[in-house]
């Protein structure tokens, strides 16, 4: 029995080396052969990249390198963006893990007066502002390829952590395909050069080719070129069947579409010898048809809460009004959750139109910009011809929901037409489904691309200059930029970020608060009618009116004192509970996180060793009595 029990201590030694050597070995081979692998536990799969993402980078054929820039002193200033950072960084060791070695990582803190320093001023990072001293540094990201090219995110901000993945991805996509994209414009408005003044570009046009090859068509378009990534529509009016064929056969290959029509366009009113007499309004019937999506006819948007003041004259002299259909759109009426209007603080409008899903549509409807559910729908004829704004607001009846001006629509989508038109012999081939799934961004306002709708006169230095007074032109850039994205950019949306509050401890502090707000308010009541009483509690005192206190009066005030005190006890009850259900949360959490684990791994390692000794004593009395 020495023997056997000697072997089994033996025995027992060589499994725990075995058992050690089996761990180390294990590690090692998973951190060799495993580490492109993740498994994300997180409620909203933080550190999981998108399908589309996944595609783009397993395509990326020119290298790219991305250098996160993070200054020391910015880790020790504000843990918060140290945590960030750290959030940051993994997210890009997974681009270069999905990337096959095509995009690399590096990981820089710039010393100040370091020539890392100095190269990230070269890419154009912000320095990052840390105290009232004057200490600064640096929180970005600066992208390149081999061709010398440059795209970089100045400062990463917390507030977009929830669109990190579409810059991410947008800056791979841009430095992988560093050519710009080609952007044709068609419609009515003279965008690239106005006779009305002195063929001078509109602001938005100009600001558009810092970023695009702008490519202006007119006249009958037979088919759009197939280098052209984003048809810009800017007021269609009065287009024939071939251009809208050639539209309509872009999308079906897979082009992107930003189509802008009005109603009531005051830009094009304005360019009319004789007012009134000309078409003002544009749309896009056949087409929208086609990709679900339905323009409200002859109607425009007023909206009181976000309508601008204009001057008006009446009996005789001017005066200010709120003109509903002319509209200043807060960040309130922007989607957040889109790229596209996620940052934008104001767009200004001018008579815009409505847009509704159109009804069985295969597409998906995504507002843009969007109206307070005060609005109301105003027939357009209203504002054409001299419109009056008190005679609007008099007839002003809220309709109770938000009215859609802009729309992000995708998906599956059908030619709107059944065969090439006849007589077409320069289009394109028919095809009767598109390709991939339609990227189309409406707006039902053309009045956004006026100068004089975003942009205003200031003086200084003796000059007039213009300054943008809204981000009209930011709206159009960005949604340029989104359709001229990779496909990969299509579905992403903002995700939520990393950073969530203690819902349960805001809850707890939550009850509290309204406790204490309660008793507060009713000791402030119980003041105010003391104060009443003593202003009111006046008597006759040897002929002479003066102000006293009667011995009830002092017995009511004694009696206050004590509620008064009675409060306050209750107010610090109510904050000691407040502290208590919080420490008690907090305590468990932690004996949850710390304790817990290991108690019931212990306890499993317990029972397993119970029931093999258990199953090995049974053994030994088996073979004895055998």
């Amino acid at each position: 029995m020495a023997n056997r029990h000697l072997d089994r201590q033996k025995l027992a030694a060589a499994g725990i080396g075995l058992a050690v050597v089996a761990f180390v070995a294990l590690n090692t081979w998973g951190s060799l052969d495993l580490r492109s692998e993740r498994l994300d536990l997180t409620q909203h799969h933080q550190f999981t990249l998108s399908q589309g993402t996944e595609r783009m980078l397993g395509h990326v054929g020119e290298p790219v390198t991305l250098r996160f820039y993070v200054s020391r002193a910015v880790r020790e200033a504000n843990p918060f963006l140290a945590s960030y950072a750290d959030r940051v960084h993994d997210m890009l060791k997974r681009y270069a893990d999905a990337s096959n070695g095509k995009v690399t990582v590096e990981y820089i803190d710039p010393e100040p007066f370091s020539q890392e320093e100095d190269r990230a001023v070269g890419f154009g990072l912000e320095a990052v502002q840390l105290d009232n001293k004057g200490s600064t540094g640096y929180f970005g990201i600066a992208g390149t390829n081999t061709t010398d090219d440059v795209d970089v995110l100045p400062v990463l901000s917390p507030e977009r952590e929830s669109f990190l993945e579409y810059d991410l991805t947008r800056m791979v996509y841009n430095l992988a395909h560093p050519e710009k994209p080609v952007v044709a414009v068609l419609g009515s408005l003279p965008l690239s050069g106005d006779p009305a003044n002195q063929y001078q570009p509109w602001a938005v046009y100009k600001e558009l080719g810092e970023f695009f090859q702008v490519r202006q068509l007119g006249g009958e378009v037979a088919k759009i070129d197939p280098d052209v990534k984003i048809l810009m529509l800017a007021h269609p009016q009065g287009l024939d069947d071939k251009t809208l064929y050639a539209i309509d056969q872009f999308v079906m290959r897979g082009g992107k579409v930003l189509a802008m029509v009005d109603p009531h366009s005051e830009a094009e009113a304005m360019r009319q010898r004789q007012p009134g007499m000309g078409e003002t309004g544009s749309s896009l019937p056949k087409l929208f048809d086609a990709w679900g999506v339905e323009l409200e006819q002859d109607k425009v948007v007023g909206d009181p809460k976000a309508a601008r003041q204009v001057q008006y004259p009446s009996g005789g002299r001017k005066q200010v009004i709120a003109y509903l259909p002319w509209l200043s759109l807060d960040a309130g009426s922007m989607n957040k959750g889109e790229v596209i209007t996620a940052e934008l603080n104001h767009v200004n409008l001018a008579s815009a139109g409505i847009l509704k899903p159109k009804d069985g549509a295969t597409t998906k409807f995504t507002p843009l910009l969007s109206s307070s559910p005060d609005a109301q729908e105003i027939a357009a004829d209203k504002v054409r011809m001299y419109p009056d704004p008190f005679a609007i607001a008099r007839d002003y009846k809220a309709s109770g929901q938000p009215l859609v001006m802009a729309a992000r629509i995708s998906g599956p989508v059908k030619s709107a037409f059944q065969a090439k038109p006849e007589g077409d012999n320069d289009g394109p081939d028919y095809q009767a489904e598109a390709k991939e799934p339609a990227n189309i961004v409406v707006v039902a306002d053309t009045d956004l691309l006026d100068d004089r709708t975003w942009l205003a006169d200031q003086g200084m230095f003796g000059q007039s200059i213009q300054v943008p007074v809204a981000d009209n032109a930011g709206f159009v850039a960005n949604a340029l930029d989104y359709l001229a994205g990779s496909d990969a950019l299509t579905d992403l949306r903002g995700r939520d970020v990393s950073q969530r509050p203690f819902t349960r401890v805001a809850e707890i502090r939550q009850a509290a608060e309204t406790q204490y707000r309660a008793k507060e308010q009713d000791l402030l009541q119980k003041l105010t009618d003391l104060q009443q009483k003593l202003s009111s509690a006046r008597v006759d005192n040897a002929g002479d009116e003066a102000a006293i206190v009667t011995d009830q009066q002092k017995q009511e005030i004694e009696g206050f004192r004590g509620q008064l005190l009675d409060t306050r006890q209750q107010l610090r009850d109510v904050q000691l509970n407040l502290r208590q259900g919080i420490e008690d949360l907090q305590t468990r959490i932690r004996f949850f996180c710390i304790a817990a684990m290991p108690i019931l791994v212990a306890l499993l390692a317990i029972v397993v060793g119970l029931t093999k000794r258990a199953r090995y004593r049974r053994r030994v009395d088996a073979a004895a009595h055998a």
